[in-house]
């Protein structure tokens, strides 16, 4: 018997962990035609595993070592009958299990597969078998059957494990992987292998062999650059590639074994760079050629032995390659002819995308083998990504030089999808502004009741005459077109009048909040300094302040004069929160306006005798379609106060004595509606402002009579995209409204592929003009592109083969936790989806070190984390749960994520106190001190941290067993690898 291997050991501990699936068996199928001989190609067989003592091993663990033992059976030609399906028979050998400790680890089947021809199934374990093996094993085994004597082999030299240069070298190199944004990639890579296709592509190998000689690159290293480049234009600022690499001496040439090490290949773009900011192809594969040199002097060292923390998994990184470029003569079986299946497959998948190429220098393509969970990348997605990477691949052939940013990776039919998905022009006939809109329906509807508020109700004539009112109150000061007029009311009858009297007098309107401190209202009315501020007098009726000048307060530095004009034709100006903490004003047009209320009526059919409910404060650009479109339709607006805004009960008793039809809120409002006990058969629901939890979605599927979610930002006029959810589905933000364009850009503002997540960028008539007096954050966000001028929302979204958008959180959200980058967005979807959350914010704690979750509700702690373990990685996982009596949301409605770390509420998890060394803790920290070479071990210290890797977990887990009659399984090290955790692990 002799040692395993660190490669053996490694892929030994990841079989035991039930990690692997069929991942590491490797199929080889040669079809045999001619008048085959049985008993000689038995015999050449057993010469093989003759020659070969690794094809008789198998292997077995004894105190914490992993060692070789002879296989028995010994490996031997099976014959079989024909089978009726030979893909099914295929298929089931290369699946069936071996036995490791007791193997063979090597199986040879012969089956008839027709007149003339029979079906060798080679299928051997990967502990003892890699690419390179095949060739030699199929080479001796041709020669064998042909008569010829196999030679014995010559000794072979042990690894030469550098160990302390790897370490260094892996503390600058190593990055950890993140998500890959694959075209379509649902869900994340977990440990295990599942069940997986090979969705099969062919590259031009003439044009990538030419790119190799011009860019003095290998072709694996092109290939490499390439696949580096695609994952950077889907979005990944820094990917990192899980490469095969083969660890033969020349003493090995022709031994067959495990020879191969899977180490993590990462290029960052500023090394990439030739000049300026662009990368090139040519510098792209400098760098990889670069990168690889460097760590092919430590390629014999496992990863784990000199990166600690590292957990057993079936792939290393989420996207890997293996490259393999034949060179040896194909297998010549005297008196037959022979056709090897080199890169047979064996139906798993080890993590999102798994690369194989086989590079035949005689073969004018380059067949490539995608490897992918149809669960989670279908065929279709898949076989696109290889699109691309013949596309990038061509580019890089065609214009080395040119940066890589430019090579076009979308084909014509993509192209083609993304412009008929955008064809939404419509022609609406009527005025061309909101109050000509609702000057034809007072026209048409006097003496239907308009506005219902808690003071009083309202007719269209009696709008009509209020409005008039406050219209020449306005133009007797010399207010007219191109002025702002603000208007700070409370919600009563008397707030609709006046915002449709400033309309009638050209001027656009600047809505305030009564309920916002004085000192943000002074702030606004400092930096938009309107002609005129409306506010109500004693007795309730809408006047202007007096004396004007002296409500508007002083002037920014910087500000225009008093009551600065603007072009006509703007509607409103509505104030958002700013990444700076300065508020922002948006500039909307009538135009725009007008188009949102014509494209709403589409796909939200009402008119008269619907009401809706009026929940937004008018300071908040929701309240448009709630307060403008039941009145150019007809309709009646039933006004909310700010108590009934906020207390679900008494909305409801609202919604149902008010007779509405539609209710357009946030989720957030309709989960209070919920629990108050909304189940309205007669409602439209319609959702918007926040991205709606499934079991929201789900609730109002059962009590609403209709489900509509919407999406959209202040600054394209609230609503761009729509999706009808009625009949149930995936919650998604659905298709561009009538002429409204949706863009999904990459960070250079290139089109990504259908199903990449990238920016949405929106075009069409919403576009705003920009911000008020902001002409430098205006041009910021507002960009001139070859489709026209497109606002960047910052939020991140995927367009599927459908054309329907999924939201994916915000591009600017993002932090980073030990490295590792964290999507917020993500874990709060898992929190909310548990049934006794209400709601969830996560952000880094103040040392950020750790990730902290806020939840309203009455969750139970330990269920909460289970549930996220098993969905989640452990860095997405919230060391801290406290339960807070409410999330802190702006005037808007949406989490303030800056109010988060002042937040204060009940631990739900208290932080766990270190134990004495007592009794089997004692006896535990006595066997990692053995193991570990040291004393200094705290009862909550990581074991990687001090060092270990899976050669120490198996010697700590076989000391425990044998002093301590304590049998753990070993991924129990690798969950909660504590003194503390362990302990645990065993007590339970």
């Amino acid at each position: 018997m002799s040692t395993a291997t660190p490669a053996q050991h490694g892929m030994w501990l990841t079989e035991h962990l039930g990690l692997a699936g069929t991942a590491y068996h490797m199929p080889l199928p040669v079809w045999l035609d001619g008048p085959l001989d049985s008993a000689r190609l038995a015999a050449a067989c057993a010469a093989v595993v003759a020659r070969h003592e690794v094809l008789r091993t198998a292997f077995a663990e004894a105190d914490g070592e992993l060692r070789t033992v002879p296989a028995d059976p010994v490996p031997a030609l099976v014959l079989g009958e024909a089978p009726a399906d030979l893909a099914e028979y295929m298929r089931e050998r290369t699946s069936a299990p071996f036995g490791l400790d007791g193997g063979p680890l090597i199986r040879f089947e012969l089956v008839p597969a027709g007149p003339g021809r029979h079906l060798l199934l080679i299928v051997a374990h990967h502990l003892v078998f890699d690419g390179e093996s095949k060739e030699i094993l199929l080479a001796d085994l041709a020669a064998a059957y042909s008569g010829r004597e196999l030679p014995p082999l010559g000794p072979s030299e042990p690894p030469v494990l550098p160990v302390e240069a790897a370490a260094a070298h892996w503390s600058a190199a190593y990055a950890p992987a993140a998500e890959p944004n694959l075209p379509g990639l649902l869900g994340r890579t977990g440990p295990a292998a599942t069940t997986g296709v090979a969705v099969p592509v062919e590259l031009d190998a003439d044009r990538v062999r030419a790119a190799a000689r011009e860019l003095g690159a290998t072709a694996f290293e092109v290939v490499l650059a390439g696949l580096l480049t695609l994952l950077e234009r889907y979005g990944d600022a820094a990917p990192v590639i899980g490469v095969d690499l083969g660890t033969r001496t020349a003493s090995e040439h022709d031994r067959i074994g495990l020879y191969v090490n899977e180490l993590p290949v990462a290029v960052p773009a500023d090394a990439a760079t030739a000049s300026g900011d662009e990368v090139t192809a040519r510098a792209r594969a400098a760098a990889v050629r670069q990168r690889l040199r460097e760590t092919y002097a430590v390629r014999t060292v496992p990863l784990s032995w000199a990166v600690s923390g590292l957990s057993p998994r079936a792939a290393l990184t989420p996207v890997s390659v293996s490259y393999r470029r034949r060179a040896r003569p194909e297998p010549v079986f005297a008196g037959l002819a022979a056709r090897v299946e080199w890169t047979a497959y064996h139906h798993a998948a080890r993590n999102a995308l798994h690369v194989q190429v086989l590079d035949d220098p005689a073969d004018a393509t380059l067949p490539v083998l995608l490897h992918v969970d149809p669960a989670r990348l279908s065929p279709a997605d898949a076989s696109r990504l290889g699109g691309h990477l013949r596309a990038l691949l061509d580019g890089f052939a065609s214009d080395p030089d040119g940066p890589v940013s430019g090579h076009e990776l979308l084909g014509a039919d993509e192209q083609g999808l993304t412009a008929a998905w955008n064809d939404t022009a419509r022609v609406f006939a009527g005025p061309g502004t909101l109050h000509g809109l609702v000057d034809a329906a007072i026209a048409a509807h006097p003496d239907a009741v308009a506005v219902v508020a808690a003071d009083s109700a309202m007719t269209y004539a009696q709008l009509d005459a209020e409005a008039g009112a406050v219209a020449r109150a306005l133009a007797g000061r010399g207010i007219g077109a191109g002025d702002l007029v603000a208007v700070c009311l409370p919600r009563t009858s008397r707030l609709l009048p006046a915002l449709l009297g400033v309309l009638r007098t050209g001027a656009a309107y600047l809505p305030l909040d009564p309920e916002h401190p004085s000192a943000r209202r002074a702030d606004l009315l400092a930096d938009a300094r309107p002609a005129a501020l409306l506010v109500p007098d004693a007795d309730g009726a809408t006047v202007p302040a007096e004396p004007a000048a002296p409500a508007l307060g002083p002037a920014p530095e910087g500000a225009p004069a008093p009551a600065a004009r603007h072009d006509a034709g703007l509607a409103y100006t509505i104030y958002t929160s700013g990444s700076t903490g300065r508020p922002k004003g948006v500039l909307i047009e009538h135009h725009a306006v007008v188009n949102l209320l014509h494209a709403l009526r589409e796909v939200l059919p009402t008119g008269p005798g619907d009401a809706w409910l009026a929940v937004a404060s008018a300071a908040f650009d929701m309240s448009v379609p709630e307060l403008w479109l039941p009145l150019v339709t007809g309709g009646t607006v039933v006004l909310a106060t700010q108590d009934q805004a906020r207390d679900g009960e008494l909305l409801l008793k609202l919604l149902r004595a008010g007779g509405v039809t539609h209710a357009h809120l946030t989720p957030s409002t309709w989960r209070r509606l919920l629990d108050a006990g909304f189940a309205e058969p007669g409602v439209v629901a319609v959702s918007g402002a926040e991205a709606l939890p499934e079991p929201v979605a789900a609730a109002l599927r059962e009590r609403a009579g209709r489900l509509v979610n919407l999406y959209g930002p202040t600054e394209t006029t609230v609503w761009s995209t729509w999706a009808d959810l009625t009949s149930g589905g995936p919650v998604t933000i659905g298709r561009p409204l009538a002429n409204t364009t949706v863009h999904v850009l990459d960070a250079a503002l290139r089109p990504v592929p259908p199903g990449v997540l990238g920016e949405l960028c929106l075009g069409g008539s919403g576009v705003a003009r920009g911000y008020l007096n902001r002409p430098e954050l205006t041009a910021e966000r507002f960009v001139d592109t070859a489709w026209g001028r497109l606002y960047r929302t910052g939020d991140r979204v995927r367009q599927t083969a459908q054309g329907v958008l999924e939201f994916h959180g915000r591009v600017d959200d993002q932090v980073k936790l030990r490295g590792y980058r964290v999507e917020p967005g993500e874990v709060e979807a898992h929190l909310r989806a548990a049934g006794a959350v209400a709601d969830a914010a996560v952000a880094l704690s103040p040392s950020g070190e750790e990730l902290v979750a806020y939840v309203v509700g009455a969750p139970d702690a330990a269920e909460l984390r289970e549930r996220l373990t098993a969905a989640l990685p452990a860095h997405l996982v919230p060391s801290s749960f406290t339960l807070v009596a409410q999330l802190p949301r702006n005037a808007n409605g949406k989490l303030d994520r800056a109010a988060l770390a002042d937040l204060t509420g009940t631990p739900l998890t208290p932080p766990e106190q270190p134990r004495a060394y007592t009794g089997l803790a004692l006896q535990v920290y006595e066997i990692w001190r053995e193991v570990l070479g040291h004393g200094e071990i705290g009862p909550d210290d990581d074991l990687f941290d001090l060092g270990g890797h899976s050669l120490t977990v198996t010697k700590i887990a076989a000391r425990m067993r044998r002093r301590l009659g304590v049998d753990l399984p070993l991924h129990v090290f690798f969950d909660t690898p504590t003194i503390n955790g362990v302990v645990a692990a065993a007590g339970r």
